[in-house]
């Protein structure tokens, strides 16, 4: 054998190293792609690991088919075709943004450097003014309902055979992850227009802007998964309308035509600064000096006079830290008509969730998960009364669903990221007057919440876990039934015996809250586009929308009237 015979094996033995160790990394993909739900089940995975698969498996196939050819076969022309291979997968994500969903999968690409043109706006852009202060017992004031545990009663859905949800209006909608708050027949949401947040408000029943409040600002992320625009849902009381951008500024507004009553900038008075960068598009951005990586998400709450909304504080690695610790504060409380700062409570670092109040143990405390722990406090004065580890990271792993209270000394934590559900048990030292709490039970492989939070009907938990619909026993918790659809990060609704599950994709479903089986009684298609959107029932109008559209649809009902008049007394009753 000749020298030169000799050089091309050892080199080919050489190539086939790289070339064997990819070919294994892609069957290895494969394999979690297409068997991914059992070892869901078996090993707990994380969804997010799918999502790379799907992401990876062609880019290294690409490379693969160039490299062989460069490397194996002879001529100009497979030498030409295995550069092309080689090179596509990084010319294509130099060319265009991908769109994820909540777990990392593409679902649809756009040109990197060209402004997405979208005929988001309303056509009729004319501005007729709301009326706020007055209440109806059909009323959806803020995040996750009147009742802030994503549930509406007296509400009875009927069945979807003889009459069928139908549209009444649906159309383009401003980038961001807001949903929407009514009241009396008017919805308000927060929208991205370009280089302008705004918090606009529509006419529930033909979808007319009655007024938008715009502002030139824009929150992005710099890996592109949260994607641009506020994701805060607002909160109208007393006529007025709280709202809090994705880079943080709480403002007030008037619910009549969207004047600024006062604004508070919450980042600079917890010591946190904005980044403030261009896209590809030329559009200027920011990005917080903090962990907060996705923006701020939280629904403003309202108690007694006060306002009261996350504050944060900046990493222990930050070079800033010990000059600005001292401004630090898990929660910043605002007199609601004037928004002079009333109090500021604790020191921690925030996530994603917003903060309730509860009755625990006979006393009112504001609950919600920050970074690492959940925690509890006085709302009169803002002290930290307890605080439990839920591990975290505000930057990944994030902890954004709400507590669940399940009694006046049980609450459940929910969250994605391999972390499951947990029950604990809040303690009061009747010497002290200190509280204490303990972990009852704890299951990674339950109630795996992303976006979305579990809801309660007749002893059960009903929520979306790592995409699958599920049910789970509060005593003990213990998992009922769970199923695989193509429900995604969505978002669901209980109303009366029946849940509203709004997927990723834009499909929504009506099921049936039976502990026993699961039972679909019937779905539509939507709108398009990421539903990450909160959604929100007026009457027998339901509101959903992404980051592309929203829309509102009539569902059939048995009775609503009825439902009124019980409302009404309970109201007068209180």
């Amino acid at each position: 054998m000749d020298e030169d015979a000799i050089d091309r094996l050892i080199a080919e033995k050489t190539y086939s190293i790289p070339i064997a160790i990819v070919t294994f990394g892609v069957i290895v993909l494969l394999v979690l792609n297409t068997q991914f739900d059992t070892l869901n089940e078996r090993f707990n995975l994380n969804p997010g690991v799918r999502g790379l698969s799907n992401f990876l498996v062609p880019a290294s196939v690409s490379l693969l088919c160039g490299l062989f050819l460069i490397l194996f076969r002879r001529g100009k022309k497979t030498t030409l075709w295995g550069l092309a291979l080689v090179t596509a997968p990084f010319l294509i994500a130099t060319l265009f943004q991908p769109v994820f969903d909540g777990d990392g999968h593409i679902v649809r690409a756009q040109f990197r450097f060209q402004e997405q043109v979208r005929d988001w706006k309303p056509e009729s852009q004319v501005t007729f003014g709301a009326d706020l202060k007055t209440t109806t017992p059909f009323d959806y004031p803020k995040f996750l309902g009147p009742n802030g545990n994503a549930t509406v009663d007296g509400v009875v859905l009927d069945k979807w055979k003889l009459t069928r949800p139908q549209y009444i209006w649906k159309q383009p909608i401003g980038d961001g992850w807001s949903g929407f708050a009514v009241v009396n027949g008017s919805a308000v949401t927060q929208e991205q227009r370009s280089d302008e947040e705004c918090v606009v408000c529509y006419d529930v029943t033909n979808g007319n802007v009655q007024w938008n409040y715009s502002v030139t600002r824009r929150h992005e992320d710099t890996t592109g998964m949260g994607k641009p625009g506020p994701r805060a849902t607002p909160t109208i009381h007393e006529g007025n309308v709280y709202a809090v951008s994705a880079t943080g500024i709480l403002d007030c507004l008037s619910g009549n035509d969207g004047t600024n009553i006062w604004s508070a900038n919450v980042p600079e008075l917890v010591g946190i600064s904005q980044n403030y960068k261009v896209n590809s598009t030329g559009n200027q951005y920011s990005e917080e000096t903090s962990t907060l990586a996705w923006g701020r998400s939280h629904s403003p709450l309202i108690y007694k006079d006060k306002v009261i909304v996350p504050g944060g504080s900046l990493p222990s690695t930050d070079e800033n830290f010990e000059a600005s610790k001292s401004k630090a504060a898990t929660l910043l409380a605002f007199d609601k008509k004037t928004g002079e700062l009333v109090w500021r409570g604790g020191s921690r670092m925030i996530a994603y969730g917003s903060p309730i109040v509860t009755t625990i143990l006979g006393e009112e405390q504001i609950v919600l998960v920050a970074e690492d722990h959940a925690v509890g406090h006085d709302p009169d004065t803002g002290e930290e009364l307890w605080a439990f580890a839920r591990e975290g990271q505000s930057n990944m792993a994030a902890n954004c669903s709400q507590v669940t209270p399940i009694s006046e000394t049980q609450l459940l934590f929910s969250k994605g990221y391999g972390l499951g559900g947990e029950m604990v048990e809040v303690m009061q030292d009747a010497a002290t007057g200190k509280y204490s709490v303990e972990s009852i039970k704890k299951d990674s492989r339950i109630l795996k919440t992303k976006l979305t939070s579990p809801v309660i009907h007749d002893g059960h938990l009903y929520s979306l876990s790592d995409g699958y619909l599920e049910c789970v026993a509060i005593d003990g918790l213990k998992r009922k039934w769970k199923k695989r659809g193509r429900f995604g990060n969505g978002q669901l609704l209980l109303v009366g015996d029946n849940l509203l599950v709004h997927s990723e994709g834009g499909v929504l479903y009506m099921i049936e809250a039976n502990p026993n089986v699961y039972q679909e009684i019937g779905k539509i298609k939507t709108i398009q586009g990421v539903c990450w959107n909160t959604l929100c029932l007026y009457r027998d109008m339901l509101l959903v929308r992404s980051e592309l559209e929203a829309a509102c649809i009539k569902l059939p009902t048995k009775s609503v009237e009825k439902s009124a008049a019980m409302n009404n007394a309970l109201q007068r009753l209180r």
